[in-house]
C-alpha cells in the first residue's frame, strides 16, 4: 500500500487529467442508483435549500468514480467510507458549504480550511490560483466547488493523504471496528448513529 505522500505525488500525475478527460478504471463502477441508495434524497434538485450547491445521484457518480481511480480508493471498504461521508457531511449532496457559515470550509466532504488549501495546492491547475488568493479561504474553497470533480474529489483526497495507512486497510476490511478507527483517529469526530447508518447504507450499496 503506497503512503499518503506516495498518493499526493500519484494524484499530481493522474488528477488533473480527469478535469479534462475522466479516466474510469477497466472494472470499477459506481452507478447513480447505488449512489442514491446511500443518499436517498439526491434523486432530484427540485427545490434545493441553497442555490447551485445541490447535485443529484446522477451528477455525482462520475465525479465520485472518477476520484476513487485519481487517489487509488479501490477496496470496496474504502469506498464505502468516501462515499458515505461524503453523503452525509453534504446532506444527501445538497450542500457543499456548511449551513452555518465557516471561511473556507466546505466541499462534499465538508473538510476545514486548513484541508481545502492543502488539496487545492496538490493540483497543478489550481496551485497558481491559489496562491493568488492565500489569504482568503472562502475563495479558495470556492476554487474547488466550482468544478464537480474537484468538489467531490475531496474525500478521495483526505483519505488518500491525509490518513494512516493502518487506518486504511481497517476500512479495506469492511468491518465496523475499522470505520469507526477511520472517524475517530482520521476524521477526528465521533462515530455517531447517524453517521453510521450512511456508511452502513453505502457498504450494502457497493456489494
Amino acid at each position: 500500500m503506497l503512503s499518503g505522500f506516495a498518493y499526493s505525488a500519484l494524484a499530481l500525475v493522474i488528477f488533473p487529467l480527469t478535469f479534462a478527460l475522466p479516466i474510469f478504471e477497466r472494472g470499477m463502477c459506481l452507478t447513480a442508483a447505488q449512489v442514491q441508495a446511500v443518499a436517498p434524497k439526491s434523486s432530484s434538485c427540485d427545490n434545493a435549500p441553497a442555490a447551485g450547491q445541490c447535485r443529484t445521484a446522477a451528477q455525482a457518480a462520475p465525479a465520485i468514480l472518477n476520484s476513487f481511480n485519481a487517489f487509488g480508493i479501490t477496496s470496496q471498504g474504502e469506498q464505502a467510507a468516501v462515499l458515505g461521508i461524503m453523503a452525509f457531511e453534504s446532506g444527501d449532496f445538497k450542500y457543499d458549504t456548511p449551513i452555518v457559515p465557516t471561511p473556507g470550509k466546505g466541499t462534499r466532504n465538508m473538510q476545514s480550511a486548513d484541508f481545502n488549501k492543502k488539496y487545492a495546492m496538490s493540483i497543478p491547475g489550481l496551485a497558481p490560483k491559489v496562491a493568488a488568493v492565500a489569504n482568503d479561504p472562502d475563495a479558495i474553497r470556492g476554487l474547488l466547488t466550482s468544478n464537480d470533480y474537484y468538489d467531490f474529489g475531496s474525500g478521495a483526497w483526505f483519505l488518500a493523504t491525509q490518513c494512516t495507512p493502518a487506518v486504511r486497510s481497517g476500512l479495506a476490511t469492511g468491518s465496523l471496528s475499522g470505520w469507526q478507527a477511520y472517524i475517530t483517529s482520521c476524521v477526528e469526530t465521533t462515530p455517531t448513529s447517524d453517521r453510521q447508518a450512511y456508511w452502513e447504507r453505502a457498504v450494502q450499496a457497493l456489494k
